[in-house]
This record gives structure tokens, C-alpha cells and sequence, in this order.
């Protein structure tokens, strides 16, 4: 299929610029030129793009796309890639689906399982619990053996345990990245080879730390607004039925939302623990101070947010606590997670040779970040949602029948 797009004003996020009423030409899935005047090929697709501004199109760079409407709400959002946190096989096999056409959804990178150690306090389904250091080499291995593309871990895995899964890695040519280390100075980590820290609140608390962090290479993906919900739903009274696009959640879901919350408000409460928003949003900015390796994430599935709507919420907060500009906040939706996964070749930017992500607005996203909401459509590699479509696609989430929710691996 091919796809011409007339008189777009253009974003290639390759620089902060806008190329004003120029046209881009998609051939079998890529971007085969940009420039004025273009010409349609024969049983060429033409999209007028008079007035709109182009761009490509969001990434969420933490995700936990775990039943299977979350698909429609990424695409209706304009996201058309996700990096998934706690791998299974279903998602290989999605992604799989995706790309060859049969079902709707983000193309989806994968990291392993969730890898920890048999000393957490908490446990989840689907999460491996790791108690020997011949263990962690092991999950090293199974993860690459799967097809995963990084390894994920939480905090509670031992020093010993932490060295062998990264030398391994490391030897291995697959990155590691999580929650960090309850037991292990985060400037070892770094040091080790640990190559992302998720979440704002994961980062350590001396700003000096921070910087160690950011200047010696590591990755950051903040996930600011996840980080809100424990204040918000544990101590502030605010309800799941508030949030504003609550009807696009089905009813299996809010049955797992309303369960986990409890529980998660349980345990807050009964140690105490009331987050500093202000201290976790300091250490963000304190990272970006270092360095632009950061990627906008969502963490979405955790209960309050929603697929697809809340990395727009996630964008908002770096332009608003982070202090980016909306030119930095929308390289960490497009051109960071690409850079990060190494594929800066083939997405995160509009350019001749790249891959067809593409998303148009309505309103200039430079002007106001907001505007990354004003979607006239999307475009993911053949295939072209016009608004039409997108609301269709949120239609069918809405009304969709509790037996056609699939989870697609065990829940947080």
C-alpha cells in the first residue's frame, strides 16, 4: 500500500524545526521521501494534511500491555510501540500478530519476566524468584533463549546474585534494567552495567548519586504519574471511577484494579509510608540535569492507568514538574526509546529509509504539549487510521463483552 500525505506541516523530531506544507510518501511500510510537491504514485492513498502537523508517532517506553483491549487504546492514543516490562510468550507471539496484520496493537519490545530475589517481601504471579547466583546466570540465558530483548529485575535480589546476572548479561550482549537495589550503592550498579533505572522513585536519594548515574551512561524512564497514584489513592481518597476515561477500562480489569488497589493501600498504610511527590520529582530533574537519556513511560496496567491516555499524561508532567520543553518531552515519546533499543535507524524520527510511525495533529504538539491529544490519525507501517477508525477502535474497547478480555500474561 502506499500512502501521500500533502501539505503536512512536519516535525522530524531530527532537529526542533517544522518543514511547512510538505509531503511525505509511504511505500510498503516506509517513508520513501519528504519533500514539496510530490507526486502520487498510481492506487496511491492521498491524505490531506492541509493545517495539520505531522509527526512521528509516541512511543511508551514502560508498559505492561497485559490484556488484550490495551492494543486499541495504544493505536487510538497514537501509539504505535510499547516496551514491555514483564515479558511472556503471549507477547512475543502478539507482536508477532501485529506485524503480520492480524490483530491491532503497538509493535511490542520485550523485556524478560520480572526477576527478584526469594527474600522479597512482596510476591507476584509471573514474577521469577531467584535464589542462587547459578539462578540468576540462568535467567540471563532463558531470557535471551525466549527472545526477550533486555533483562528485568527488582530490588530484591542479593549483591552476588545482582554480579552474576550482569556479568553474564554483559558477556551475553543483552542489557539489564528495573527497580535497582534495596542492598547495592547505585554507583556499583551503574558500574556493573545496569542500563535503566525505572521510575523516578527508584533513583537514589543524594543528588551527587544521581549525577553518577546520568553522566556514566544509564538510561532513566520516570514514569512521573504512576508515581502519583500511591499518595493520590492511598492517602488522598481519590477513586479508580474518577479517572476521566474510566469507561475504556473493562469490567475484568477494574475487578483486578479495585482488588490490587486494596491491597496496595493496605500495605501503605499499615507501614506508614507517605511519598514525597516533591522528593521523586526532584530526583527526575536531578538525572536530567546530567543527561538526555531519558524516555517517557506510562507504566500502564497499574492500576489508574489507562493505556494510551496516560503516556499524554506522562508528557504533560515532563513539560510541567520536569521542566522539558515540549521538544524534549516529545524526543522521549519518539526518538530516545529508539536510541535506547537501538533502532534509531528505523523509527523515533521521520526521514527517508524510516520506518511509516506516524501520527497527525490537529494542533502544533512545540506550541503545547497537550496537542499531542489532537489526533487526525495514525499511521503504522500499511496501515492508516483516520479519526473515523480511531473512534472506532475506543468503541469497541467500550463495549466490549467481559469474554472477549484476554489476559495475555499473569497480572502485577
Amino acid at each position: 500500500m502506499n500512502i501521500l500525505l500533502k501539505n503536512a506541516n512536519v516535525l522530524t523530531l531530527d532537529n526542533n524545526g517544522i518543514s511547512y506544507s510538505t509531503d511525505i510518501e509511504v511505500k510498503d511500510g516506509s517513508i520513501s521521501a519528504i519533500g514539496k510537491g510530490l507526486s502520487a504514485v498510481d492506487n496511491s492513498v492521498v491524505i490531506d494534511c492541509s493545517g495539520a502537523y505531522v509527526m512521528p508517532a509516541l512511543f511508551d517506553s514502560h508498559a505492561h500491555l497485559n490484556t488484550s483491549e490495551m492494543g486499541r487504546l495504544f493505536i487510538a492514543n497514537g501509539i504505535t510501540s510499547v516496551r514491555n516490562l514483564c515479558g511472556a510468550k503471549r507477547h512475543l507471539e502478539l507482536d508477532a500478530e501485529i506485524r503480520a496484520g492480524r490483530s491491532v496493537g503497538p509493535y511490542i519490545y520485550s523485556s524478560s519476566p520480572i526477576y527478584d530475589g526469594d527474600g522479597a517481601q512482596d510476591r507476584f504471579e509471573g514474577h521469577i524468584y531467584i535464589s542462587t547466583e547459578e539462578e540468576a546466570e540462568k535467567a540471563v540465558y532463558d531470557s535471551i533463549a525466549a527472545g526477550f530483548l533486555w533483562v528485568k529485575t527488582y530490588p530484591s535480589l542479593t549483591k552476588e546474585q545482582t554480579k552474576r546476572m550482569l556479568d553474564t548479561a554483559n558477556a551475553a550482549g543483552i542489557k539489564v534494567c528495573g527497580h535497582m537495589s534495596h542492598s547495592i550503592d547505585a554507583k556499583f550498579l551503574c558500574d556493573w552495567g545496569y542500563y535503566c533505572v525505572e521510575h523516578s522513585s527508584s533513583l537514589p536519594p543524594h543528588p551527587a548519586d544521581i549525577a553518577y548515574l546520568a553522566q556514566n551512561g544509564m538510561w532513566f524512564c520516570p514514569t512521573q504519574v504512576v508515581c502519583e497514584t500511591l499518595p493520590d489513592y492511598v492517602w488522598n481518597g481519590k477513586k479508580l471511577t474518577d479517572l476521566e476515561h474510566y469507561n475504556y477500562v473493562p469490567q475484568p480489569v477494574r475487578a483486578y484494579w479495585e482488588k490490587y488497589n486494596a491491597s496496595i493501600i493496605e500495605g501503605y498504610k499499615k507501614r506508614g509510608l507517605r511519598p514525597d511527590i516533591q522528593v521523586i520529582i526532584d530526583r527526575g530533574r536531578a538525572f536530567m540535569e546530567y543527561s538526555d537519556q531519558y524516555m517517557a513511560g506510562s507504566d500502564t496496567m497499574y492500576p489508574g492507568m489507562i493505556a494510551g491516555f496516560s503516556l499524554h499524561e506522562e508528557l504533560e508532567r515532563l513539560v510541567n514538574l520536569y521542566g522539558c520543553t515540549p521538544y524534549e518531552a516529545l524526543k522521549a515519546a519518539t526518538v530516545n526509546p529508539a536510541l535506547f533499543m537501538g533502532l534509531e535507524r528505523q523509527k523515533g524520527r521521520l526521514l527517508p529509509g524510516m520506518d511509516a510511525d506516524i501520527l497527525i495533529l490537529n494542533n502544533n504538539p512545540l506550541a503545547d504539549i497537550k496537542n499531542t491529544r489532537s489526533i487526525r490519525g495514525v499511521i503504522q507501517g500499511n496501515t492508516y487510521y483516520d479519526r473515523p477508525r480511531l473512534d472506532a477502535l475506543l468503541e469497541e474497547v467500550r463495549t466490549m463483552p467481559d469474554s472477549e478480555v484476554e489476559f495475555l500474561a499473569p497480572l502485577l
